[in-house]
């Protein structure tokens, strides 16, 4: 199991907000005052009752703890109630302090006490409060989580908390996307939920049926984890496992940096396609399962983590094309690799007799390469696309001379200042190759507004 002592801890004391025991008299006070707001829009209508709220008063009477507030305070100084409105109606509307508010509780008579009996019918005014408890429920304390804006908490966040506290009976998962969700929420995390929700993943490498409720947000935490390996591979591609750390890493980092919203675009785009290479192979996620299932009456089997690791790597560096005009027959070879023992184990870094298998990343990807996508390529001739270095100074000053220095697209002067990529005359998606033949250079703008089509060299 990982240690937890790698990851950074300091993030979080920052989001997670600041607690102190906060007494009824000084919430009373920050109502009188406007400072607090008992009902904002997102939170529930009034929903207690008298004999709920006259057990609430029993408690601090007798001086039981209750559960916490937890508070959003604005960079103005004003605090929302995220979770607490109930108990906070319940202690102000006892001691008569609800009267600008629409409430059953102004000023209520306590009923249904089981302990102190000889207080049910009592309301604040009666004597037995007035000289004696209405104070000591005035001093009593509730522990109040406030989370404030100015120290970085992003105000959004509120209505997440407000649903995990109200919806969800389970606590936090530590080290998930649930967790991280809440601490670093981006564009980049929201990008990842709208994944969450597309057919390619729920039904082409999800490890949960489409129909099931996903309360803990595995889905996310399953996304998260392969755009962290997909996006880091070289860094990774030694290593035998994927460490939650860079995980965080790799939400901390677009949290910290507030990566903008085109680039959040162009990780999306990218990982959608090899979503849709995946299922344009395979079909379904129990398609996927089944490679690995040992159990021929387990009928409906979603795939392991370790499995789809190694499938998304290898299927993120094919061509769209060549998946589609030979996935019959990729598929054949597939299942025909996953059929022996061996290759299931050294796939999946899974126990094979007494011995324990622990390949890196690199020579499982390039195990099934060769024993499946190559032997195809092979047999059919076709070259395998390599990916152009853009920062090759040697190449573009090849492409500039062969061009004259003008843009092929839009047959203007490509500048020294201007922004500038390479690219293929003939795509990759139709089998063109990465020779310096096949290339051209174009301004930046001009390879974003032509897209797929062919570039024509004069």
């Amino acid at each position: 199991m990982e240690s937890t002592e790698t990851l950074d801890l300091t993030m979080f004391k920052l989001k997670q907000g600041t607690s102190s025991d906060t007494s009824v008299k000084t919430l009373a006070r920050y109502y009188q005052d406007g400072i607090i707001n008992l009902r904002p829009s997102y939170q529930r209508n009034e929903v207690i009752n008298r004999k709920k709220a006259s057990g609430l008063i029993e408690s601090a009477i007798l001086g039981i703890p209750l559960p916490p507030l937890y508070l959003f305070k604005d960079n103005d100084g004003k605090l929302e109630v995220i979770d607490g409105q109930q108990r906070l109606i319940t202690f102000l509307g006892f001691l008569g302090r609800l009267t600008d508010m629409k409430t059953k509780l102004n000023g209520f008579s306590l009923t249904g006490l089981t302990i102190l009996k000889n207080l049910n019918g009592k309301s604040f005014e009666n004597d037995h409060f007035k000289f004696s408890l209405n104070e000591k429920i005035l001093d009593f304390t509730i522990k109040t989580f406030t989370f404030e804006e100015e120290k970085g908490f992003e105000p959004t966040l509120k209505y997440e908390i407000f649903e995990r506290l109200n919806k969800n009976p389970f606590p936090i998962k530590p080290n998930s996307f649930e967790l991280w969700n809440c601490i670093y929420l981006s564009d980049f995390t929201r990008m990842i939920k709208e994944i969450a929700k597309t057919d390619d993943f729920n039904y082409g490498i999800s490890r949960r049926s489409p129909d099931s409720l996903d309360l803990r947000m595995d889905n996310e935490n399953d996304i998260l984890r392969y755009m962290t390996l997909l996006g880091n591979y070289d860094k990774l591609k030694d290593r035998n496992d994927l460490p939650k750390s860079m995980m965080l890493l790799e939400v901390e980092s677009h949290f910290l940096h507030k990566t903008p919203l085109s680039d959040i675009d162009l990780i999306k785009k990218d990982f959608l396609k090899i979503l849709r290479k995946t299922r344009l192979l395979f079909g379904t996620s129990n398609v996927i399962g089944q490679l690995v299932n040992d159990k021929a009456l387990r009928k409906t089997v979603y795939p392991n983590l370790t499995l789809m690791d190694v499938l998304l790597v290898t299927i993120s560096d094919e061509d769209e094309k060549f998946i589609m005009k030979y996935r019959d027959e990729l598929l054949k070879i597939i299942t025909d690799f996953f059929k022996e023992e061996d290759n299931r184990a050294i796939i999946q870094n899974s126990k094979r007799g007494n011995a324990r298998i622990t390949n890196p990343y690199s020579d499982r990807v390039e195990y099934l390469k060769s024993k499946t996508f190559d032997i195809i390529r092979e047999r059919y001739g076709v070259q395998k696309s390599k990916r152009i270095n853009i920062r090759d100074l040697s190449l573009v000053d090849k492409l500039m001379e062969k061009q004259n220095g003008i843009c092929p697209y839009c047959k203007n002067q490509i500048k020294p200042n201007d922004k500038y990529e390479i690219d293929h005359i003939q795509s990759v998606d139709d089998f063109g190759s990465n020779d310096e033949l096949n290339l051209a250079l174009l301004h930046e703008i001009c390879n974003r507004e032509k897209s797929n089509k062919k570039i024509i060299m004069e």
